[in-house]
């Protein structure tokens, strides 16, 4: 069944919706296109206006959807019905239809639209029937989740068109109102599509009572975290672990929240009793105490937490690259350091941060052929990432490469934020080059 809806739907979920205008002067229709391309579905219908401006099948079909999402069905419907009269073949504007005459509890029409179509729709079938029979609403509301979900597991998240991702996880919601997995997965979707307010309200309506609750409180922690000022993200985060018994997940959320924002101190205290508490994922709390330790300067701590954590679970590409970079950085072990980064780059070759480090191990031991062609690999994958660009101008001198070497440490210069910790380094390079 699985491959029935990789079949149907790799296509669809790929192709953006067509935005072209129509020649209009309305300000209004402009907004509701820009509205719906940001994925805010309440604008989108307030400037939508379809009496006062004609719109194409795609616009009439982005209106509808943004309907859809929005939960209102009546109007969905409406929208649908006049897709249709134009396009009797639009898949979405039939499962629209649908959908409306379920809840209206019409099975008889729907039985009869079926039969009337022009030829067999997989789609329909695997949403609405089961041996030709009409499924009840939750297994129509699953059926409705699963191709979502199988979307997610098929498609690169850069490919996904959320637009329809989102049209169908609240057909599932309106299907059954019931279906917890269909809103916390609309919940994250819009956390992803950057709507995080919307997000944090749909999260909210998962009860206490439910198995997604924790995943719910999570996920809203975690959108506090990375998207409200540091006071209102701690106050919202705090409030949330309070409310929770102060659950372990959402512990480690409090954790990491005081690490992103340097507060190592804090973070500290929060990773020293998940430590005493010794779950399974200890291992990683060992890591990121370790950081915290790195951070504040204090690298003897530090790597006791890093061989404590690889004691426990050895093949943590990250914490292998942590520590062998902190030990390339001090040049010390640095045949164990380069064993340790393959090990890393081996297990995970696509990470920039991990081949960059390997570069630098290669650097170090004066392998510098290998050095430029790995830091080389690292600038094609992240050409914006200045640490690297710094490291490739080291090599590259070294290598008696000059000119290309002042070239990269001019770019990291001009590209280094202040958390690089890079831009006096660089600075002090470049003078005496130039001297």
């Amino acid at each position: 069944m699985i491959n029935l809806i990789k079949k149907l739907f790799f296509i669809c979920l790929l192709i953006p919706f067509n935005t072209s205008v129509f020649a209009t002067s309305s300000s209004t229709f402009l907004i509701s296109q820009l509205a719906f391309k940001n994925y805010d579905y309440p604008a989108t219908l307030l400037n939508f206006n379809a009496d006062k401006i004609k719109l194409s099948q795609n616009q009439l079909l982005d209106k509808a959807i943004a309907a859809i999402i929005t939960e209102d069905i009546n109007l969905a419907k409406d929208i649908a019905n006049k897709i249709l009269e134009k396009n009797k073949n639009n898949q979405e504007a039939y499962i629209i239809k649908i959908s409306s005459l379920f809840l209206d509890k019409k099975f008889n029409q729907i039985k009869e639209l079926r039969d009337n179509l022009d030829q067999p729709n997989e789609l329909l079938d695997f949403i609405f029937f089961t041996n030709n029979r009409l499924k009840d609403d939750i297994t129509i509301s699953r059926s409705l989740v699963e191709i979502v979900a199988s979307s997610f597991s098929n498609n690169e998240q850069r490919l996904l068109n959320y637009n329809f991702l989102l049209f169908y996880t609240s057909l599932a919601k309106l299907i059954d109102p019931k279906n917890e997995r269909a809103i916390i997965i609309k919940a994250e979707l819009f956390d992803q599509v950057g709507q995080f307010e919307v997000a944090r309200d749909t999260f909210e309506k998962i009860g206490k009572e439910s198995p997604y609750y924790l995943d719910a409180q999570s996920s809203l922690a975690i959108n506090y975290l990375y998207n409200s000022s540091y006071e209102d993200a701690e106050n919202k985060i705090l409030s949330i672990l309070q409310n929770n018994n102060n659950n372990y997940s959402l512990k480690k959320i409090l954790g990491d929240f005081y690490r992103y924002n340097k507060k190592y101190d804090l973070a500290l205290s929060i990773y020293n009793q998940m430590i005493e508490e010794n779950r399974g994922d200890v291992w990683n709390i060992y890591y990121m105490r370790g950081i915290c330790f790195e951070q504040l300067g204090d690298w003897d701590l530090a790597e006791k937490d890093f061989l404590k954590s690889l004691e426990i679970k050895p093949d943590s590409p990250n914490v292998l690259n942590y520590l062998a970079y902190g030990w390339v950085e001090r040049e010390m072990k640095l045949d164990r350091s380069l064993q340790m980064l393959e090990e890393a780059y081996e297990a995970n070759p696509e990470s920039f941060y991990i081949i960059d480090s390997l570069a630098w191990a290669h650097f170090k031991k004066n392998n510098l052929s290998e050095a430029a062609r790995l830091m080389e690999m690292v600038i094609d994958i992240a050409p914006g990432e200045a640490i690297s660009l710094d490291h490739l101008g080291d090599i590259y001198y070294a290598m008696n490469r000059k000119r290309e070497a002042i070239h990269f440490w001019q770019q990291a210069l001009e590209l280094a934020e202040p958390e690089d910790e890079i831009e006096e380094n660089v600075k002090i390079k470049l003078e005496k080059f130039n001297g």
